[in-house]
């Protein structure tokens, strides 16, 4: 395991995530403050890239508008459930960036 400078009391020691050590990472874990501290190397956000994939993009967006139902949203889709998921990350991140770009 790498060893690196823990970003909550600046103490070298063993990395467990988020640029925290193992004693800080549990120590925030276990009290629910993890969010203080990004992830370091997060993975950027799937956007569907082809016509039909904004097409569905779309389509969930007004599924998710009208309050449908997770198994009534993945009906209409005809997706599975992982790639549903894909389209409800994508949805909050589009979300998210129109409100940034709107304040």
């Amino acid at each position: 395991m790498p060893t690196v400078t823990c970003a909550c009391c600046g103490r070298p020691g063993t990395h467990k995530a988020r640029g925290l050590t193992t004693a800080c990472y549990t120590r925030h874990r276990l009290r629910n403050t993890l969010d203080r501290y990004p992830r370091v190397n997060a993975a950027p956000t799937w956007t569907p890239v082809s016509a039909r994939g904004q097409r569905l993009l779309a389509q969930y967006a007004e599924l998710v508008a009208a309050k449908a139902s997770p198994a009534r949203i993945r009906w209409e889709l005809s997706l599975g459930e992982r790639q549903i998921q894909r389209y409800a990350a994508a949805h909050r991140h589009t979300q998210t960036t129109e409100r940034s770009a709107a304040a």
